[in-house]
């Protein structure tokens, strides 16, 4: 077994807020008996926890539970209070994008600044040039100063010049927050990219859909300490149902609670949605073209007494093209619909995926299939990434085989039409 290329051990990191403006040089002249006063914020506290090269963790929590402090103690903007850290590796911290830009500059100019605050050196950016300004989509306002450029444009140019790094440990705060749904998807590749390339990284973000496809682990955060340390997929529920107790807590009422029941009453629900490989019951949000890939959806009676329910699933880019619906001959599948307070577990197989590389997401109805009325629906519940190791042009799957029947002399006849 390999070390760990990130090691934290009971680490904690504290910051004095000042309650009063006694840190000022002019308060302290003018009052020299004056005590300062502080009060002590615990932004991470005794943290410990080891990554093994190679691993994709994803950082999760609500605002002000630690993360982005933590990820900056990983790229040594920190020190900590207390406890040991060791960093194995060159490390690449995505923190602020866009670190080292003048709006005065043109975009051309900012990329070797902002190149040379990443490390990168002259040769190699203008090696790269064509390339960042073609994956930032602002090749017609290269020779434009980046103070006419939109928020979105210069977020764009910093991203594409900041996944130049050949660092072995990136670190990424909230870096799917870039673009439109069309450069989401190209820098959801990237990080497909990255982890065929056996890079160690680190992704604080909000966003639960790119953690459970991307990362092989996640961490909970909250108010400082770390709550849970696993599987996505149980993180993730565990992080829900924290965020569903607080929102009980702040919006819950006898009234509205009381409309809940009433409104989830007496019908059929989907409870979850998991994607796996075949004959395998681990969550999967990354998959290969031409290898099984299984939809699993649990459906629950909370008093409904229809005999049968049907099932549909939706397959769409992240852009919103729909692409295929699991119908068959224009029909969805019926199922014997589970009693009242239990519930059934529908799976649905392909034995071979036909999709290319590129992200992809889900969306489930469960419906009455005499009449058609809904009775749950889940819009792009599941996201997921499909990786083609034959590196194919397109989105689908071509799995036919040329043959030669015959030779002939002479092309066929074509038809005569009068």
């Amino acid at each position: 077994m390999t070390d760990p290329v990130i090691h934290l051990d009971h680490v904690s990191k504290r910051f004095r807020i000042p309650l009063d403006r006694s840190n000022s040089l002019k308060y302290r002249l003018t009052h020299p008996r004056t005590t300062s006063r502080y009060r002590t914020l615990s932004a991470v506290d005794d943290v410990s926890f080891a990554v093994d090269r190679g691993e994709f963790v994803g950082i999760i929590g609500h605002n002000g539970s630690g993360k982005s402090t933590l990820l900056k103690i990983l790229a040594r903007i920190y020190f900590v209070s207390e406890g040991t850290m060791h960093v194995n590796g060159l490390v690449s911290p995505f923190l602020e994008l866009g670190v080292g830009f003048n709006p005065e500059l043109t975009a051309r100019e900012n990329v070797f600044l902002g190149g040379a605050v990443l490390g990168l050196t002259r040769r190699f950016l203008t090696r790269k040039f064509d390339e960042i300004i073609e994956f930032a989509e602002l090749e017609q306002f290269a020779d434009q100063k980046l103070k006419n450029f939109s928020s979105g444009m210069q977020v764009r140019l910093a991203f594409s010049l900041a996944i130049q790094s050949y660092a072995d440990i990136l670190l990424m705060d909230e870096v799917l927050a870039v673009g439109d749904a069309r450069f989401q998807s190209k820098c959801f590749d990237v990080f497909a990219r990255y982890k065929r390339e056996g890079k160690t990284i680190i992704l604080v973000t909000h966003d639960l859909g790119a953690v459970s496809q991307y990362c092989d682990r996640v961490i909970l955060m909250d108010h400082g300490k770390l709550i849970a340390d696993g599987e996505p997929q149980n993180v993730i529920t565990e992080y829900k149902r924290r965020i569903g107790e607080l929102g009980n807590i702040d919006n819950g009422s006898p009234l509205a609670e009381e409309e809940h029941l009433e409104s989830t009453s007496s019908t059929y629900s989907i409870q979850h949605v998991l994607l796996t490989t075949q004959d395998n019951v681990r969550p999967n949000m990354t998959f290969f073209t031409d290898a099984p890939f299984e939809v699993h959806v649990h459906v629950g009676n909370t008093g409904a007494t229809s005999p049968d329910i049907a099932c549909r699933l939706a397959l769409s880019r992240l852009d919103g093209t729909l692409l295929a619906t699991s119908d068959f001959d224009g029909r969805a599948h019926t199922f014997t619909a589970p009693e009242r307070g239990g519930s059934v577990h529908l799976v649905y197989a392909l034995p071979e995926l036909p999709l290319l590389e590129g992200s992809y997401s889900l969306s489930v109805d469960l419906f009455d299939p005499m009449t058609s009325d809904v009775y749950d629906s889940l819009t792009d519940t599941a996201t997921f990434h499909v990786l083609d190791e034959h590196q194919r042009s397109g989105m689908m799957s071509m799995p036919g085989s040329w043959s030669l029947r015959s030779l002939s002399p002479t092309p066929p006849t074509q038809p005569t039409h009068v």
